[in-house]
């Protein structure tokens, strides 16, 4: 294993140690003579590159006191390993700043570097047949410097024997460092599951007929009706399809209808595009453009843009059909479902998801959880196959949340609680807020918890853990499906590392690789990527961007044949856990859905006031990240409220940055391209609104403001002022919820703070806990239709 210091400690005594190895004949002899301490910086400047780490080589000039850089400009990838050691050039400078880590290398041993070269992380020589390490053992443990030696032995020994071969073709890994990333820590070889998503219901139908499959409010659809209604709904699909895997748009809000449809269409071979009914229409429009469906399918609470070229989910299900199955023509490879996903050239991407895509995954948690008919699942999305389709392959039920309300922590909690929910899914931010509800502390049934969609905090995995929960923190794509599971505690709590424990393969392979594609050392970040039973199919309609990311697999050719790269940044722990790092690339998670911050510029773009635009993420303590989006006008400057309803007529309310702010120009690095890090500053002034600002008088008013200015992140809100004008969302939604009610000291239905809208409302509500106008009519409100 080895580990890199990110910073170098500015105080504390130097813990001198020294590792070495043995160089083969013809490296000591590349090493020795005038020539060697050039060819040993070369040889550092070359491992630092397959480290991934830009530092510095430092040294010392002949007099042996002043510091020299050893520079070189050699391309580390296409220059013969033995002329990069001509390319190096030593200039008079200093060490980099303190703190800054870099290496240096001496023409022979030395306990101590010289004093003009400070405190480099290690320092390396050549002497005879030995090349030595000494390293700052409070910087460096020794088993990375052992490591570190051997690698650089490897190195001379090529660079001595193959001096014509490009820099790049150099096998760095050792035959133990390959058997751990290959065997030892990676997945066995694993087949997918040889069958289907609709026929793992129907064996299950089968065997218990007359146990609840789905529940939504008082309505119970036993095992035996939902397989009688979808096969009748498949028999009505049927001449609408031809080819398998034809693709069916479907939309409408969560309900009985919706996911008999969902297993109907499965049965008729077909395979289902889900369009969320709150989508703007002209996203509607591109996903309808894009997948070009054999029919389109709508319920009752569907998308309002599919007008009268949708048939309607109810009328179908009402028509005289053949009892019993139709053929069945889905085979494990037949697309199950197509799944939109935010796409960095300014329209969404659409992922292809087969069949053995979740099948293979229910089978892998089947074994692991042996899930029965007792299990009781929150169902609260369309498009879950862990929520849906594992509890029905197993004899369990679905409990449906209601639509709207599945943002709402309290009827979540109260849900879970009252239903005897044993299993649910959520992001961190989500459970953080679920935490603060008895209800979900005392849930008296609930076992699993499955995490994913944002990094899991050590605090909030203990504290979960501590109430009893098994937690499973899962890292999955829309593109390569549980790619890694971890269900126990961290081996080693507390580390303090930079990224989150994601855990290792079960059934999915992954390697860690370099920007060439090479595997990375045990403990070098590399990008993930990842081939086996989980992977999709590709992008849809997009053949050059699936070729651009779905790749052969170079390490274990036919095992799996063809891996994905994934863009995210890991690296191995000695426990052969992965520990994820974050992106190489610009996109972002928030509240759990992925979005690329290029999509949301270009659609800013497109506003006619708008000459430029940048959109970046910031960290955010509540929900992992934020969007802020910086836009220079063509001319007048553009009110921030018309900017967001701009986007939000574009865009899913998720992708509408929470800030927006103007700006004469969009700060530039040398290259010419946008300078991202600069702009990563969070305005924390109130933006310019359609109401003047107006201060709060009274004492509720006082709370009430400050309560929206903390949710908000910004240092004061006007008594008038929106909550979703100045970027709320649903989460923040009931982060201010909870504020208010521990003023008030009672609860508040997160439908009467919606209607409050502005401080002045809110205020209201603490002075005397009603509505400020009346409430909009809640989903609850409307009562799910019995099924005979």
């Amino acid at each position: 294993m080895i580990t890199l210091p990110q910073r170098v400690p500015e105080c504390g005594e130097p813990q001198p140690r020294h590792a070495t190895a043995q160089l083969s004949a013809p490296a000591a002899a590349l090493l020795r003579g005038p020539g060697g301490v050039a060819r040993l910086a070369a040889l550092s400047r070359l491992l630092l590159h397959r480290y991934g780490v830009g530092w510095d080589v430092v040294g010392v000039a002949d007099d042996g006191r002043t510091a020299v850089c050893h520079d070189s400009d050699a391309d580390q990838e296409t220059t013969p390993l033995g002329e990069l050691a001509h390319a190096v050039r030593a200039r008079p400078a200093a060490p980099p700043p303190e703190g800054e880590p870099y290496a240096a290398v001496l023409a022979a041993p030395a306990e101590m570097p010289p004093a003009v070269l400070r405190r480099p992380v290690w320092t390396l020589s050549a002497d005879g047949g030995v090349l030595h390490l000494a390293h700052d053992a409070a910087v460096l443990d020794a088993g990375s410097a052992d490591r570190i030696t051997e690698h650089l032995s490897l190195l001379a020994h090529e660079t001595a024997e193959h001096p014509d071969r490009p820099a790049g073709d150099v096998e760095l890994l050792l035959p133990a460092e390959r058997t751990l990333l290959l065997e030892t820590w990676n997945a066995p070889h694993t087949p997918h599951a040889d069958t289907t998503l609709h026929r793992l219901f129907r064996e299950q139908s089968a065997h218990t007929p007359d146990a609840v499959a789905l529940r939504y409010g008082d309505t119970d659809l036993s095992y035996g009706q939902l397989d009688a209604d979808s096969d009748r709904f498949a028999h009505a699909l049927l001449p609408y399809l031809g080819a398998p895997g034809e693709l069916v748009v479907l939309t409408g809000e969560r309900d009985l209808d919706l996911f008999t449809a969902v297993l109907g269409i499965w049965k008729a071979g077909g395979a289902f595009v889900y369009l969320d009914p709150q989508l703007p229409a002209p996203r509607v429009a591109d996903i309808l453009d894009l997948t070009d469906p054999a029919v389109v399918l709508t319920t009752a609470s569907g998308h309002t843009a599919v007008g009268a070229r949708a048939r309607k989910v109810e009328a179908l299900l009402a028509l005289d059909q053949p009892s019993g199955p139709p053929p069945d023509t889905a085979r494990p490879d037949t697309t199950a479902y197509v799944l939109f996903t935010s796409g960095s050239s300014g329209i969404p991407k659409a992922v292809v998801r087969p069949h053995r895509m979740h099948t293979s995954r229910i089978r892998l948690e089947q074994d692991l959880y042996g899930p029965g008919p007792t299990e009781r699942h929150l169902l609260k999305s369309p498009i879950s196959f862990r929520e849906f389709v594992r509890p029905l392959a197993g004899g369990g039920t679905a409990v449906l949340a209601e639509p709207g309300r599945d943002l709402d922590d309290h009827y979540l909690a109260r849900l879970i609680h009252d239903e005897g929910i044993t299993t649910v899914s959520f992001v961190p931010s989500m459970l953080r807020l679920l935490l603060t509800q008895p209800a979900f502390r005392t849930a008296p049934a609930l076992r699993h918890v499955f995490v994913g969609g944002e990094a899991l905090r050590e605090d909030l995995e203990d504290e979960l853990r501590s109430l009893g929960f098994e937690v499973h923190n899962t890292y999955t794509l829309s593109e390569a499906d549980y790619v890694c599971h971890r269900t126990a505690a961290p081996a080693a709590p507390g580390s303090g590392g930079p990224g989150t424990n994601i855990g290792v393969p079960l059934d999915m392979r992954v390697y860690l690789c370099d920007p060439a594609g090479r595997l990375v050392p045990p403990g070098i970040p590399g990008e993930i990527r990842t081939g086996g039973p989980g992977l999709s199919d590709g992008y849809l309609g997009q053949p050059d961007l699936t070729a651009e990311r779905f790749l052969p697999n170079p390490h274990d050719p036919g095992h799996p044949p063809v891996v994905f790269r994934t863009g995210d940044l890991a690296r191995h722990l000695p426990t052969g856990e992965l520990e994820y790092l974050g992106r190489i690339d610009d996109q972002v998670k928030v509240r759990g859905q992925r979005v690329e911050p290029a999509e949301v510029e270009t659609v800013l773009r497109g506003h006619p006031g708008v000459a430029d635009a940048a959109v970046v993420s910031a960290p955010d303590p509540d929900q992992g990240a934020t969007l802020v989006a910086y836009v220079v006008p063509a001319g007048e400057e553009i009110p921030v409220q018309r900017l967001r309803e701009y986007l939000a007529g574009r865009l899913p309310d998720f992708m509408v940055p929470a800030r927006l702010a103007s700006v004469p120009a969009l700060p530039l690095l040398g290259s010419g391209k946008i300078d991202r890090k600069a702009l990563r500053v969070v305005p924390r002034g109130r933006p310019e609104l359609d109401v003047p600002y107006v201060a709060p008088a009274t004492p509720a008013q006082r709370t009430a403001a400050e309560a929206a200015a903390r949710v908000l992140g910004l240092d004061e809100v006007g008594l008038d002022d929106d909550f979703f004008a100045l970027g709320g969302d649903s989460l923040r939604l009931m982060l201010l919820r909870g504020a208010l009610e521990t003023a008030a000291g009672r609860q508040f239905a997160l439908a009467d703070v919606f209607a409050a809208g502005t401080p002045r409302g809110y205020a209201r509500l603490l002075d005397t806990g009603e509505s400020a106008r009346p409430p909009a009519r809640r989903p609850s409100d409307r009562r799910p239709r019995r099924r005979r």
